[in-house]
């Protein structure tokens, strides 16, 4: 059976569910790959700096976080310690919350990460590690990043990079043939391992920060039990940046921006404007284009203000038949100093904290 019969079976799945079919990176023989199958993050943009961001790439649906501008280390190595202090975090998403499928309960996306990032004079370490799941589909991920930041004019430049492991698996079991016996439907749960690598450089000032950043530079290749299917796990590139405007002693506003490319899909853009009153309470609102405008808010707890509580609702507009047009998002975080050693030195105060 020719490996388009593959690509009709789950477009057929999708809408069964009742679920938009442009909700899905479906699996094909041109070179989809799909990591988010439920991911409405439609791709475009950049770049090059350097001769290390030259490549061409097809189509790849990367994690979706809407509290990006706090979570920095998931898509760009150079922010790890860029705070100038250690930092543990922990965020789950629900997306297309209350989703029930047709025949099955669930099969709403659902992702988890945890990071942890530290600052060592100048050099900074981080650690990230997520779960996705969106009906059959899963991955996983693990990365170690560094950084090395430098002073350049007014602010610092920080290079990083990360190595890891990345797994994506389909537990067929789940699944509906829609032709009986079809061999190309395989049977149990098929995983897949390999490395993964990814760079970033960030500039920051007290006034702003830019950061651009590449994912998947080893372009793996995923059979998941086919052997006419070479899905690759596709680079994808990231310019996000951010400004801190002081409005009087208590207020600050925050624009921020990022824009996602995988030099094929359509440009995806988000940005918005974050306020912070006495470095407490922040409150927020972005979008996401075409697909969603997202309320945020939270609140820096204990004394020292090293406990933070924030979360963030997704209201999507840009697909008005979706069953569960509504998405959240928690996140956790605690600030600890960063170890020193041998004499002491004086850590700035960071302008944008994440």
């Amino acid at each position: 059976m020719a490996f388009h019969s593959f690509f009709n079976f789950f477009t057929e799945y999708a809408l069964l569910n009742k679920l938009s079919e442009r909700e899905f990176v479906l699996l094909n023989d041109c070179g989809y790959f799909p990591t988010r199958m439920l991911r409405r993050i439609y791709t475009l943009f950049f770049l090059v700096v350097g001769s290390m961001f030259f490549s061409a790439a097809y189509a790849q649906q990367p994690t979706q976080f809407s509290q990006f501008q706090l979570n920095q280390l998931y898509f760009n190595p150079a922010a790890a310690g860029a705070d100038g202090v250690t930092r543990l975090q922990v965020i789950h998403r629900t997306q297309y919350a209350g989703y029930q499928g047709t025949f099955d309960a669930g099969g709403a996306p659902s992702t988890q990460m945890f990071s942890a990032s530290t600052a060592i004079k100048n050099f900074g370490i981080g650690f990230t590690a997520f779960n996705d799941k969106i009906g059959a589909w899963s991955n996983q991920s693990f990365q170690l990043a560094a950084a090395y930041r430098f002073a350049l004019s007014n602010g610092n430049l920080a290079v990083g990079a990360s190595a890891g492991l990345f797994r994506s698996a389909i537990d067929y079991n789940i699944l509906r043939a829609r032709d009986e016996g079809d061999l190309l439907i395989g049977t149990g749960v098929v995983g897949e391992i390999h490395p993964d690598v990814n760079l970033g450089i960030r500039y920051e000032t007290a006034a702003y920060y830019l950061g651009i950043s590449v994912n998947h530079l080893l372009n793996a290749k995923y059979k998941l039990g086919s052997d006419l299917a070479t899905n690759p796990l596709i680079p994808v590139y990231y310019l996000n940046g951010g400004v801190n405007l002081e409005i009087g002693y208590l207020f600050e506003v925050q624009p921020f921006a990022i824009v996602k490319s995988d030099f094929s899909s359509p440009i995806a853009l988000e940005g918005g404007v974050m306020g912070t009153y006495n470095q407490r309470y922040w409150a927020g609102v972005s979008y996401r284009n075409q697909d969603a405008l997202i309320f945020m808010g939270g609140i820096n707890l204990m004394a020292n203000q090293s406990l933070r509580l924030s979360g963030a609702y997704d209201l999507v507009i840009g697909a008005p038949t979706l069953k569960t047009p509504t998405s959240y998002e928690v996140m956790l975080s605690y600030q600890m100093p960063a170890p020193k050693f041998g004499k002491k030195t004086i850590v700035r105060t960071p302008r944008f904290r994440f």
